[in-house]
């Protein structure tokens, strides 16, 4: 064999073999085999910590990353959701002589003043009365999909379901004022009947720790019932209550907006799909997508995740199964980037599920493909940054300024996925445990000390990780 083969040869083994491998860091209480690690330049190369890369794990909620990559990718940043009235019915002076069709299509962010924007174009039009029914089109999602994390908190808001005509998730705005007799409960809008029964204590002091640590709120078919002891302080607070299930809570919605609009009030509700020539009367544009998503990641708002994922399943209006549809939506999304989603598992796309899936390392590679992607600007947008707004207000300190993680906790399951720069570098990282026992505050001291541990290497001395 000539030197020169041998020399190749030689070459061509070296190529092969892995770079030198790394210890992890020290991962304090976590143990290493619950723990799934992918860290990785951002402009590419291999991965600088891989750990489990592969296994298949409960994502929580940075199973939202993956919904809205493929959201902005498919759906575009400027898309907008649209929800109407119509009517088949005509006008007769300020009477419309027949029934009036409100029709959703999954708007998560239609709320108490989109609804007011509708009523008031009804009113704009001369419209002071209807003669019909409120009917409820909810055609646009064929299915809604579950959630399997339902315990303990059932009933919490952020267990709110999906629905096509969401408005406000579902939730009524409780304002507590103090008085002399003692405390004052307003629902805004008040809503046509719903009982609410006062069993607040009013106590002196500050209001430590928020109204919600103080106020035990539960809502009984049509019963709003509070409990507490409420310090003075609390004086003008608002707490954020679940009521009624979709179909009643939009029916009375609806009916105090109109009530206010038009000064009619007791309308027969029912739902109903609007007929083929049916007008429409009135229109609500959504903010567009990119600006949901900010406020959907930040604050990992489940319900706005799930619808989200919905309209990825019934874009088309082709009719079939919304989940099932929704699901081929974002796997073809992820496909188009390269990126690897046979591990995924998906139940309702916003990680508040236990049988959802994926691995540390596709959900990595959908991290630095989005910097490729023409949407990056509008995707790095929707992370949280630690010190800010969102749940990373009061974690991760000692990285302020320097990265961008949306957070991911269930019982069980504690994440963090995104973006990390460490000695002049920008990494893309995503970490997850699952196992009991564990506080968010561990995962953050890890990712903390990979930051460190990155801060210390030239760059071209970085070794890879063992496995």
């Amino acid at each position: 064999m000539s030197l020169l083969h041998r020399a190749s040869c030689l070459l061509l083994s070296l190529l092969a073999v892995p770079a030198l491998s790394a210890p992890l860091p020290p991962l304090g209480p976590i143990d290493a085999g619950t723990l799934a690690l992918w860290v990785a330049p951002l402009d590419g190369g291999p991965p600088v910590y891989t750990h489990r890369a592969d296994a298949a794990v409960n994502p929580a909620s940075t199973m939202k990353l993956v919904t809205s990559f493929a959201a902005l990718d498919t759906l575009g940043p400027d898309f907008h959701w649209q929800t109407g009235l119509y009517s088949s019915a005509p006008v007769n002076g300020t009477s419309l002589a027949g029934d009036l069709y409100w029709r959703g299509n999954g708007d998560p962010a239609f709320d108490f003043d989109a609804l007011a924007d509708l009523t008031g174009q009804l009113r704009d039009r001369g419209i002071r009365r209807i003669d019909g029914a409120l009917l409820l089109d909810k055609s646009a999602f064929t299915s809604l999909g579950s959630s399997s994390e339902q315990d303990p908190d059932e009933g919490r808001t952020y267990q709110v379901g999906p629905d096509p005509l969401l408005t406000q998730y579902k939730t009524a705005a409780v304002r507590l004022y103090a008085g002399d007799s003692g405390w004052q409960v307003v629902l805004d809008p008040p809503l046509r009947g719903i009982d609410t029964r006062n069993r607040l204590t009013l106590t002196p002091g500050a209001c430590t720790g928020g109204v919600g640590r103080h106020v035990s709120a539960s809502a009984q078919e049509r019963n709003l019932v509070l409990n507490g002891k409420v310090p003075a302080g609390c004086d003008g607070s608002v707490l954020y209550v679940p009521l009624l299930d979709h179909d009643t809570f939009q029916a009375a919605a609806f009916d105090a907006v109109w009530q206010e609009r038009s000064g009619q009030t007791g309308l027969p509700v029912r739902r109903g799909n609007a007929p083929a020539d049916a007008r429409l009367l009135a229109s609500h544009e959504s903010p567009p997508l990119s600006e949901v998503l900010v406020g959907l990641n930040h604050y990992s708002n489940n319900v706005m995740a799930r619808q989200v994922f919905l309209t990825l399943g019934a874009r088309d209006g082709n009719g079939g199964d919304t989940v099932r549809n929704a699901e081929a939506a974002v796997r073809a999304a992820l496909t188009r980037h390269g990126i690897d989603s046979r591990a995924f598992v998906f139940e309702n796309g916003a990680g508040l599920s236990r049988r959802e899936r994926v691995t540390a390392g596709a959900l990595g590679e959908l991290l630095r493909a989005a910097q490729r992607a023409p949407f990056w600007g509008e995707f790095a947008a929707l992370l949280p940054r630690p010190g800010g707004a969102g749940t990373l207000h009061q974690r991760l300190p000692a990285l302020a300024g320097r990265a961008r993680f949306k957070t991911g906790t269930l019982n069980d399951v504690h994440a963090l996925a995104g973006y990390l720069d460490a000695g002049g570098r920008r990494y893309a990282l995503v970490a997850i445990v699952n196992a009991s026992g564990i506080r968010n505050s561990a995962l953050d001291s890890l990712v903390e000390r990979i930051a460190a541990a990155l801060d210390t290497q030239p760059v071209q001395d970085r070794p890879v990780a063992g496995r």
